[in-house]
């Protein structure tokens, strides 16, 4: 099912006010600039939504849309019969191209066809297109320390200091450290 660009912004902009948790009316131009649609065709195509009673309009500084129902209230068929009409089987007369038997077999199965459409976007509600809500992450707080400090004695920080003055790096080819060379100090051989 192709759907008219009509159609097209008319549904963005009923899910951008579903998805909205404002409960002040979204003005016109916020609608236009997130959907990236033409303001002054998306303010007519509004205006067709309010004559349906699918949106209430709100005037004045904080004006603006809101649906008239909750989205899981709102289905994708209102939406679109509220821009292009009802949806119909009736085809052009084919009695030019078809027999009169013909004709009412096309009818008949044109007609079954547009009753399934009907009956699949009346189930389609605007809750369902929208994406599934994000979940705040519960706030940890974050473990205690505990604020416990350690005493040294004068003599422990003195036997530390001392511990670490002794403690040299290792330097290949130190002259201080004898039998030590590059060639000495080498990787165990490992058998696979």
């Amino acid at each position: 099912m192709k759907l008219s660009r009509t159609v097209s912004y008319a549904v963005r902009a009923t899910l951008q006010l579903a998805q909205s948790d404002s409960a002040t009316p979204v003005p016109c131009s916020r609608l236009a600039s997130e959907g990236e649609m033409p303001e002054r065709f998306l303010l007519q195509i509004l205006r067709v939504l309010v004559t349906h009673g699918i949106l209430r309009s709100t005037r004045g500084v904080d004006g603006g849309y809101s649906l008239t129902k909750p989205a899981d209230q709102i289905s994708l068929l209102e939406v679109i019969e509220a821009i292009d009409g009802p949806l119909d089987s009736e085809s052009r007369n084919w009695s030019t191209v078809a027999s009169p038997s013909t004709e009412a077999k096309l009818q008949d199965a044109l007609k079954d066809v547009t009753d399934t459409a009907r009956r699949q976007l009346e189930s389609i509600k605007l809750s369902q297109l929208l994406p599934p809500p994000v979940a705040p992450l519960p706030e940890i707080d974050p473990p205690e320390c505990p604020s416990e400090e350690v005493e040294s004695t004068d003599t422990e920080s003195s036997s530390a200091d001392t511990a670490t003055d002794s403690i040299k790096p290792f330097v290949p080819d130190d002259p201080a450290v004898p039998g030590e060379t590059r060639e000495s100090v080498k990787a165990p051989d490992h058998a696979p």
